[in-house]
C-alpha cells in the first residue's frame, strides 16, 4: 500500500512538472498559454478555418506526452519486475531446509539453487563462499547429529529434559522452534523465531557471561550477513539456583512456570497473509545461520 501511494505521488509530480514545462515552452516559442481558454478558442478557430499551424506546436505537445508515458514506465516497471522476480524465487524450494544429495561441483555450477534466500527477504545476504561445502558436510554427518537436533544436547553433553518443555511452551504460543546451535562451546536449550524478525535464545542454569558471548557472536553474524533489517534478539535464563538478576540484555526466570507465564502473556504476533512469504524467507535465513555458525 505504501509503494502504491508513493507511485501515485511520483506520477502526479511528474505530470505537473511536464505540464508546467510544456506551458513555459509554448508560451515562449508560440505565445500560446495552456491555461488561457481564449488561446484554446483561437486554436480551434484556426483549425476549423484550415489555417496552417506551425508543426513545432504539435511536435512539442507530442513530445511532452511521450515524456510523460516514459516517466510512468520508469516509475512502475521496476516494481512490476521486482514482484515478478519475487514470485519466481519463492516458488523455488530452499536446499538448506530440504537437504538433497548433491556434489560440491554441482552446487558451484548452479549457485541460484543453493542460495535462493539471496533474492528474497532478507535482501542482502553475504554468506561465505564455501557455504555450499559447509552445508554438504552437514548433510553427510552421521546419525548422531540428527539425534542431537531431536534431543538438543546441553552444555555438558547430556540430554536435558528442559529442551522439549521449552520447545512446547514457545510452540504453543505461536513461535517456530529451531535446532539448538553450539556457539563457541555453548549450546542453548531453546532457539525460536517469530514475526517482525524476533529471535529467542535461552538456556537453563548457565552464567549470563556465556549467554552474552553467544548473543554477541550471533549479532556479529547477523550484522555481517544482513543489511538494513535488524534482528530482534531476546534472551532468557532459567536460574533454578536463584543466583542472577535480569538486565537489559537477558531476562532471568526463577522457574519453568515463571517463564511459561511470561511467554503466554507475550505470545507471537499473528502473521498477516501478505507477510507469510517474508516470514518463510526469514525462517530459511535463520536455518542457514544455524548451519553456518556450527561450523565456525
Amino acid at each position: 500500500m505504501k509503494n502504491k501511494f508513493e507511485h501515485l505521488l511520483l506520477s502526479t509530480l511528474l505530470g505537473i512538472a511536464i505540464l508546467l514545462g510544456l506551458s513555459f515552452w509554448l508560451d515562449l516559442i508560440f505565445r500560446f498559454n495552456l491555461f488561457f481558454k481564449e488561446h484554446w478558442d483561437e486554436l480551434a478557430r484556426l483549425q476549423a478555418s484550415h489555417t496552417p499551424i506551425a508543426h513545432g506546436f504539435y511536435v512539442s505537445i507530442g513530445f511532452a506526452v511521450c515524456l510523460f508515458i516514459l516517466g510512468l514506465y520508469l516509475i512502475y516497471m521496476p516494481s512490476i519486475k521486482k514482484l515478478h522476480k519475487q514470485k519466481i524465487v519463492t516458488s523455488v524450494p530452499a536446499t538448506i531446509s530440504t537437504p538433497k544429495t548433491t556434489t560440491y561441483e554441482e552446487t558451484q555450477k548452479n549457485p541460484p539453487a543453493e542460495t535462493p534466500i539471496l533474492l528474497t527477504r532478507p535482501p542482502k545476504l553475504n554468506l561465505p563462499k564455501n557455504m555450499a561445502q559447509i552445508v554438504a558436510q552437514r548433510q553427510t554427518q552421521n546419525a548422531n547429529q540428527t539425534s542431537q537436533q531431536k534431543t538438543s544436547i546441553t552444555n555438558d553433553g547430556t540430554s536435558n529434559p528442559y529442551n522439549p518443555m521449552l520447545a512446547e511452551i514457545f510452540s504453543e504460543n505461536g513461535y517456530v522452534v529451531k535446532p539448538n546451535p553450539t556457539i563457541s562451546g555453548f549450546t542453548s536449550n531453546l532457539v525460536a523465531i517469530g514475526p517482525n524478525e524476533v529471535f529467542w535464545i535461552g538456556a537453563v542454569d548457565v552464567t549470563p557471561d556465556k549467554l552474552n558471548s553467544a548473543i554477541t557472536k550471533l549479532r556479529n553474524v547477523f550484522e555481517t550477513t544482513l543489511e538494513d533489517i535488524p534482528i530482534n534478539i531476546r534472551a532468557f535464563i532459567i536460574d533454578n539456583l536463584n543466583q542472577y538478576k535480569s538486565n537489559d540484555e537477558i531476562s532471568v526466570f526463577k522457574s519453568l512456570e515463571e517463564l511459561k507465564k511470561f511467554v503466554s502473556e507475550n505470545p507471537s504476533d499473528t502473521i498477516p497473509e501478505e507477510e507469510i512469504d517474508s516470514f518463510d524467507s526469514y525462517s530459511e535465513y535463520i536455518d542457514t545461520i544455524i548451519q553456518y555458525i556450527k561450523n565456525i
